[in-house]
């Protein structure tokens, strides 16, 4: 059981998570090295058609590793070809989140690369953002914060604000808990935006990130397990088989309230459950079924 802290033990936690979230790392964004695109001529429109058609074939066919990478490596050219293609830079920076959470997570002799791919996958959502408004990619490389910026943005750009912020995520995790706390603010005001704007977006993915915001954070940086709860079981009520968050809860709400029949409950949803019931993400729902197998193996270490 945990003993109470006195006032003088908290005033030293609270003292040390802001000297730690004031030490967190920060990162270069896309808005600080994004050039102007030159017009494209005959030639270079049709390569990047045919890459784009690429990328679709390959991602079609995602729950395949080599596709999935496949499906990046195109995006990935026909954006850096043509970066005014805000929808290319959004699909890029989603499949990066796909192919790094299902392919490279699991490959924990290699964490950089991880960590490295989420990285890219945050910058191509900033370069979807700016391609997508001119007036908010002024507004950053003037240094206005992002929290300020999104005023002029639309529902239209909740899919990149969306996988940046879960590519962010991913990679701040990863980076420092001081560097996760450092972008707490930020996260929070853009996803609020997103809630706001098309909360049914990905499976009602905004609730489904408030759900990892509020269990993730500790008390003294917003953290609400209740909260949490209520998050993740409006996305998991609106959307009971997209299995990944019956995973997230199972990860980050669960283990936290060290609750193992939930987490038992969650799991064994996922493991058990039909990948074909949404066609529309098969490879995703395999992907959470292989993360599912891999967490009750570990179950007597996690509790």
């Amino acid at each position: 059981m945990m003993r109470s802290l006195n006032i003088g033990h908290w005033v030293a936690l609270v003292g040390m998570a802001a000297l730690v979230a004031s030490c967190g790392s920060t990162r270069e964004t896309a808005w600080d090295t994004t050039s102007d695109s030159a017009k494209l001529d005959d030639a270079a429109q049709k390569q990047v058609v045919q890459l784009l058609e690429t990328a679709r074939a390959a991602w079609d066919n995602r729950g395949d590793q080599a596709q999935a990478k496949a499906a990046v490596d195109a995006w990935t050219a026909a954006t850096d070809l043509d970066p005014s293609n805000a929808q290319a830079l959004t699909n890029l920076s989603h499949a990066i989140y796909y192919y790094s959470d299902c392919f490279l997570r699991p490959d924990e002799d290699n964490p950089q690369l991880y960590k490295d791919s989420h990285e890219s996958g945050t910058q191509a959502a900033e370069r979807a953002l700016s391609a997508l408004s001119p007036a908010f990619a002024d507004k950053m490389a003037s240094g206005e914060r992002i929290e300020d910026a999104i005023s002029v943005l639309s529902a239209n750009a909740v899919p990149a604000l969306y996988w940046r912020s879960s590519n962010m995520g991913r990679w701040a995790i990863l980076e420092s808990f001081a560097t996760l706390l450092s972008y707490k603010d930020e996260i929070r005001a853009i996803m609020e935006f997103c809630l706001d704007e098309d909360p049914l977006y990905w499976y009602q993915a905004p609730d489904r990130y408030f759900g990892i915001f509020f269990a993730k954070a500790p008390g003294f940086a917003g953290g609400d397990m209740k909260a949490s709860a209520a998050h993740f079981n409006v996305s998991i009520d609106a959307h009971p088989n997209y299995f990944g968050t019956r995973i997230l809860m199972a990860e980050e709400w669960a283990v936290k309230e060290d609750n193992r029949p939930l987490f038992e409950e969650l799991v064994n949803y996922v493991l058990n459950g039909d990948v074909n019931s949404i066609p529309a993400i098969i490879p995703e729902n395999q992907c959470e079924q292989r993360k599912a197998e891999k967490l009750l193996a570990e179950i007597d270490d996690i509790f």
